[in-house]
């Protein structure tokens, strides 16, 4: 890297998940920046990282089930991402095959196989405790009904669907870095998110919370409903605090930091 010390980038949404990713990347060479659900700002990260010598560019966080089978708290790894535009981001086979080293029962990288359900041991275990791989959708607005996730579900095939990764595949591709995305499920696709969350984020990243409490109190019966993506939320950043370690540890050995 030109006498660059190594590092791997990571781009993250949300405050929350830069917590998560911080409580399990140790001593490892791991920059995070958080985009606030923009891609464009994810855009923008991953291009700093990239030229400040990145040898690998991760997007991690939650994000919205697209496929029904996939419950809150499901690990998805994206073998590519589809952007609005219609451009499609490969994530790099290198850096896949390392991450299917982490499960007990190794998934299948073949394109063509890329949706198949992968339990990560032989035991019987939840929903939210299997791994599933394929395509994410890359989204530029919020996906905010269940009958806009079926949709992209249908039209192409895309697991789940966040508002960053594109942007991050896209400077990753740009700068020829090699690039995966790891996603775990939050709201599923069943599921429309409330009125009161839809501003919930602010560009820094950080959870408006008065600002959304406000919006519920104007209209108290989307406190379910809040109250619910709260705990699928909660249940997709503890996936990704379990998982995440030893991710971590398969991509430091194979991109050798």
């Amino acid at each position: 890297m030109n006498g660059k010390e190594k590092f791997i980038g990571i781009v993250c949404g949300l405050k929350s998940e830069k917590t998560a990713v911080r409580a399990v990347a140790g001593r490892r060479a791991i920059r995070i920046g958080v985009s606030g659900a923009s891609a464009a700002r994810a855009e923008e990260i991953a291009r700093r990282f990239c030229h400040e010598g990145a040898a690998a560019i991760l997007s991690v966080g939650v994000s919205g089930g697209l496929d029904p089978a996939l419950k809150p708290g499901a690990l998805v790894i994206g073998d590519s991402v589809m952007a609005d535009s219609g451009e499609l981001f490969e994530s790099d086979r290198y850096l896949m095959s390392s991450i299917a080293s982490s499960f007990a029962t190794p998934y299948s990288l073949h394109p063509e196989e890329s949706r198949r359900r992968v339990s990560k041991d032989k035991g019987n275990r939840a929903p939210e405790d299997e791994a599933r791989v394929g395509r994410l959708f890359g989204a530029d607005a919020i996906i905010d009904s269940a009958a806009k996730k079926a949709a992209l579900f249908s039209n192409h095939g895309a697991l789940a669907v966040d508002m960053e990764s594109h942007g991050a595949a896209r400077a990753a591709q740009e700068a020829r870095v090699p690039f995966i995305a790891i996603r775990a499920i939050a709201d599923p696709a069943d599921r429309a998110l409330p009125p009161a969350a839809l501003s919930a984020v602010a560009p820094d990243g950080s959870t408006q919370v008065l600002k959304t409490l406000g919006a519920a109190l104007r209209d108290p019966k989307q406190f379910p409903a809040l109250m619910k993506l709260g705990a699928d939320s909660a249940a997709a950043t503890k996936t990704l605090r379990r998982e995440l370690g030893p991710i971590f540890e398969k991509l430091a050995a194979q991109i050798d930091l």
